[in-house]
């Protein structure tokens, strides 16, 4: 096996350390990033003027980047007349003065963002406090589009007298053709790999070694434990198969020494995308983060990291147990692994970029979360061991509630009631982030403010986050928390707020729980139907509550889903997603055996040198390179950098080589 020594981490080190000295030709400095957002802020903070005084047109329009259009105001009033606008995406904004149309003056073609809806007001100022509507409309304009807009005086009513239509000079383009011809590359060289496996099944090994042996079509039988914990042979639930009897009909699951290879492709997905949408996920909108409330992909793929290592803990921590390793060996094997992730993420994630001051060094981040949830749950666990858990032998007359909870109707929820102790704690956790949340009292922020703060909400300009927020900023201060989080851009935000905090973390602590009980039904139910059933159940169960408390809506709701909070909403819609993706996973790589989960089990089995390395080596050739601001050219290169992750996975894997804390 591949357990890797103190020599196999200086070389790991010695390659992260060369290809960050490998920087891609022209990519930008900390300084130039930061002025592009704030140029790109501006145009995605709704619509952007080149100016907001009166202009005499130039030759030169303004030019477009990605998610914008060009639009140019024309009109036949004999009064100037004002534009106001605001995005869809800035949830109870304000809408901005952009600029003023007057007829006498020829004004400039300006920017307009197309990725959401734009609300646009037309206005007369009196000049006396007040003002008359001239036009109210919403549109959504295409990327790439040139559009003019006509104010006249001619409406369609007496209730309407003015009209003002939109129309495009110029076509705007498909914007999502890039991800549709991506889509059809990654088919042609699934199909290309098929064709060449079938070549080898059918022709043999020995007249093509010389070629096909670099295929790695035969699955190599020595595997380790993956990251953060694994999940163990399917060598599960003894006291089930007796009961079951040598004469049950019930389709048992997989058994024998074969590892659950959905598991490992869950986590490898979910890493996958992550690194994808790290990179720049093309530039599209639904491959970021959401600004405050709401979900997209880049949303999903962390909390779904967080399910399945609970899973693993439950797996790799019951086979540990039944191996005879004692508690106390394996709780100083739970802290060691909290440090070490905590370190990781502190001084090699949270430095990079030249981000090595200590005195605004961040504290907060994705390992850093990763840690202290994984700590939680896995303290949870060595803790609240059960007899079954460490081989004891079962006697009746001894475990007495055991016996009853064997024999009688609770049998069939024995997964929950034998660890009611862990729901006990994780109820208190959950109800203190509840209290928390809603009745801290924050300076200058009414309880329970959940809102961006901002243009949202300018009487609470600086109340981003809430609790949530203000507690980082007591614990850490201002200068060691994320001082760029997402609503800057359209909120305008002025406080840091980190996603990563500390209040989240209970929440975070709740996903994992949750993965760690889909690991229990692995463990307590040995047939198929069983463990997917009662997946499928629990997100019924989770999807449910969640939908409940954001009202099925994005801003709505008493607990509106939000990934910035953590959510005790976002966390339960979540969890859905995830039992659902794991039974589905279950069934088609495990129990049908139609997929082998390749590649993304390989890069499962990898996690933490993936995400290290992608972290490490952003912005560097080959995995990426300055590219055009246009989504063809921003796919192609995070797509590019993602496979070579992929491909890095693949071959440690079938080098035997990985990376275990």
């Amino acid at each position: 096996m591949a357990a890797v020594s103190v020599r196999a981490v200086g070389k790991l080190l010695f390659f992260f350390t060369f290809f960050s000295t490998v920087k891609a030709i022209d990519s930008p400095t900390d300084e130039e990033i930061f002025q592009y957002q704030q140029q790109r802020s501006s145009v995605e903070n709704h619509i952007v003027s080149t100016s907001r005084h009166h202009h005499h047109r130039t030759a030169d329009a303004p030019r477009l980047v990605m998610d914008t259009a060009i639009l140019k105001v024309n009109t036949s009033l004999d009064y100037p007349v004002q534009i106001w606008a605001v995005s869809a995406e800035c949830y109870k904004c304000n809408m901005t003065f952009m600029m003023e149309v007057d007829p006498s003056i020829p004004t400039d073609p300006f920017l307009v963002q197309t990725a959401f809806m734009t609300h646009i007001s037309i206005v007369k100022d009196n000049h006396d406090g007040t003002n008359d509507s001239i036009c109210r409309f919403d549109k959504l304009f295409g990327e790439h589009g040139e559009y003019q807009m006509h104010i006249n005086p001619n409406g369609p009513s007496e209730e309407n007298k003015f009209d003002c239509p939109v129309y495009a000079d110029k076509d705007p383009v498909d914007s999502n053709i890039p991800i549709l011809v991506a889509f059809c590359i990654y088919v042609g060289l699934f199909l290309v790999f098929l064709a060449v496996r079938q070549l080898y099944y059918t022709i043999g090994r020995s007249q093509y070694a010389w070629f096909i042996g670099y295929f790695p079509f035969r699955e190599t039988d020595r595997l380790v434990n993956s990251d953060l914990g694994s999940p163990s042979p399917s060598s599960t639930g003894t006291e089930d198969r007796r009961q079951a009897g040598p004469d049950s009909t019930a389709q048992a699951a997989p058994q024998g020494l074969r590892r659950l290879r959905s598991l490992d492709t869950f986590r490898g997905l979910s890493l996958a995308v992550m690194v994808f949408v790290n990179y720049g996920g093309g530039g599209y909108w639904f491959f970021k983060h959401a600004r405050w409330n709401g979900l997209t992909v880049a949303d999903l793929v962390f909390p779904w990291f967080v399910f399945i290592m609970g899973t693993s803990i439950a797996l790799s921590f019951r086979r540990l147990l039944k191996k005879g390793v004692s508690r106390l060996s394996l709780l100083w094997k739970v802290v060691q692994r909290t440090v070490i992730l905590f370190l990781l993420g502190l001084f090699i994630i949270n430095t990079k970029r030249g981000h090595n001051s200590w005195s605004t060094l961040r504290i907060p981040g994705v390992l850093q979360r990763l840690a202290l949830t994984y700590f939680i749950v896995a303290l949870l666990e060595v803790v609240g061991a059960t007899a079954e858990d460490r081989n004891w032998s079962w006697k009746p007359q001894g475990y007495l509630s055991l016996y009853l909870l064997q024999t009688s109707r609770i049998a069939p929820v024995r997964d929950i009631v034998n660890y009611w102790h862990q729901w006990l704690v994780m109820v208190v956790m959950v109800t203190v982030h509840l209290v928390l949340t809603f009745w801290l009292q924050v300076p200058n922020c009414p309880p329970g403010y959940l809102g961006p703060g901002g243009l949202s909400d300018l009487a609470h300009y600086n109340c981003t986050g809430g609790a949530t927020g203000y507690i980082d900023r007591t614990v850490f201060t201002d200068d060691h928390i994320y001082d760029h989080p997402t609503p800057i851009t359209v909120y305008k935000t002025e406080v840091p707020f980190d996603p990563e905090g500390l209040l989240g973390t209970l929440t975070s602590a709740l996903l994992c729980f949750l993965g760690l009980q889909a690991g229990k039904i692995l463990l307590t139910y040995t047939q198929n139907g069983q463990r997917v059933g009662r997946w499928l159940g629990w997100a019924a169960a989770t999807g449910a509550i969640g939908a409940l408390l954001c009202d099925g809506r994005q801003n709505e709701g008493w607990i509106p889903l939000n990934k910035n909070l953590w959510s005790v909403s976002f966390v339960l819609v979540l969890s859905c997603f995830a039992f659902v993706l794991l039974s589905a996973c279950y069934i088609i790589i495990d129990v049908k055996q139609w997929w082998t989960g390749a590649p993304f089990y390989q890069v499962g089995m990898n996690s933490i040198l993936v995400y290290i390395g992608h972290e490490l080596c952003a912005d560097k050739l080959p995995f990426q390179w300055a590219a055009s601001p246009t989504h063809s050219a921003q796919l192609a290169t995070d797509l590019v950098g993602t496979t070579l992750w992929v491909l890095i996975a693949v071959w440690l894997h079938y080098k035997k080589f990985y990376l275990k804390i």
